[in-house]
């Protein structure tokens, strides 16, 4: 079980103090009990505006650029760190691939966006597991990670490890450890890596990159317990779900969108597990339906209202699934309470203009009543064609809105023109 030796806090007392009262909204995994990196990831992200988080950050920030430009890694002696290594101790360096990204627009790409996104790269992110507090490898912590654009060189994996030694993360101490397992991946780095590693002192330090077999017996262990909880987390978001649901039958604005945001916690829990593809787009169309809900509650008029969060919900749930019709239904909603007509109707055509949506009534329907003032389609034939040409012609903004908009909606108009 590793000491608190490995760890360091050089933050002032006024950090300290200040982090206990920021701290509070940190919540742990429910399902392990500990905090994992999406908690954290989760929290900093609700609460990015406040301003006693955000000194915090930039004081760490700054402390981690001091070390940095104190350390020269070339001429570091590794070799002392030998003194304090931890008996027993083990990590393991290993390797995510992350995506394709898109360098000019920073957009993440899927496979069949290549042809529009011909630049977009590869990227992996290289971590370094260490046992948590109590001594296990079940919930490991992570001492460095970094990003790469590209399967990261020689050298590139070479600077990781000396940094995972002399610069790891804050908290953690310079170290080494009794035994360093680095990923199959890095195999062909091995020429590279062995005349450094190798120098370390060999009666405390050991090193080895795992077989192809290890790999997937651990690949397999890993799978098994992403699995557990994948299945954990996304029961006890639907859980919360249903209690979002109920709030917002009782007209419980405040009760449903707290329970809405906790049911997306957990599916953002389920979906950061390593599971099948086909998992994690289960769990996405679970939390397009989840954020549209949001909005739908805080759409609603009373305590509790909130516009922008409603806004921005309709956006996300749009984006979790860009063929959830009630995504595009609830951010029009969400602008047209606000008074922004043009964008609710844009929302609307922009779903319409899908080839998968462009049949869907509730869609149809919003569209003509934004277009209308809520009258529907004018009886008069006069009145009709009057509206056709505003529409299509006059209002320049509209034509453009509505020109590669077929399906139910053109037929429509064409049925009522007849």
């Amino acid at each position: 079980m590793p000491s608190s030796s490995v760890y360091v806090d050089d933050r002032e007392d006024y950090e300290r103090e200040l982090w206990k009262k920021v701290s509070e909204g940190l919540q742990p995994d429910p399902v392990t009990g500990k905090l994992d990196n999406n908690d954290i990831l989760t929290f900093l992200r609700e609460y990015e505006n406040d301003p006693d988080l955000q000194l915090l950050l930039s004081n760490s920030k700054k402390r981690e650029e001091q070390r940095a430009k104190d350390t020269d890694l070339d001429t570091y002696d590794y070799a002392a760190l030998a003194d304090a290594i931890e008996p027993l101790s083990v990590w393991r360096v290993r390797m995510e691939y992350q995506g394709l990204v898109d360098p000019d627009t920073e957009y993440i790409i899927e496979p069949h966006e290549l042809k529009e996104f011909p630049k977009a790269l590869h990227t992996f992110r290289v971590l370094v597991d260490v046992p948590s507090m109590d001594g296990m490898f079940d919930e490991p912590e992570t001492r460095l990670v970094e990003d790469f654009r590209g399967l990261p060189k020689s050298s590139d994996v070479l600077l990781f490890i000396k940094k995972v030694f002399a610069l790891p993360i804050s908290c953690f101490r310079p170290a080494l450890p009794s035994m360093l397992i680095i990923t199959h991946q890095f195999e062909p780095h091995r020429a590279v890596l062995a005349p450094f590693l190798d120098s370390l002192p060999s009666s405390k330090f050991t090193w080895e990159i795992e077989s192809a077999e290890m790999a997937e017996h651990m690949g397999q262990i890993l799978y098994a317990k992403a699995s557990h909880y994948y299945r954990q987390h996304k029961a006890d978001g639907e859980r919360h779900k249903e209690e979002g649901n109920a709030a917002f039958r009782r007209g419980d604005i405040k009760g449903a969108i707290a329970a809405y945001t906790q049911a997306l916690r957990r599916f953002e829990d389920a979906h950061c597990q390593k599971v099948l593809e086909e998992d994690k787009k289960s769990v996405m169309a679970l939390m397009a339906i989840t954020i549209a809900n949001r909005s739908a509650a805080a759409v609603l008029p009373g305590e509790g209202q909130d516009i922008e969060m409603a806004i921005n919900d309709g956006k996300k749930a749009i984006f979790a699934n860009p063929l959830y019709a009630k995504g595009y239904a609830r951010l029009a909603k969400a602008y047209q309470t606000n008074g922004e007509l043009s964008e609710a109707q844009g929302a609307i055509a922009e779903a319409l203009r899908l080839p998968e949506l462009e049949n869907e009534v509730g869609l149809v329907d919003m569209l003509i009543d934004l277009q209308t003032g809520g009258k529907g389609l004018p009886d008069d034939d006069e009145e009709f064609k009057s509206f056709v040409k505003h529409v299509l012609e006059d209002d320049q903004e509209s034509a453009e809105r509505v020109k590669n908009i077929n399906g139910l909606w053109r037929k429509r108009i064409a049925e009522r023109a007849a």
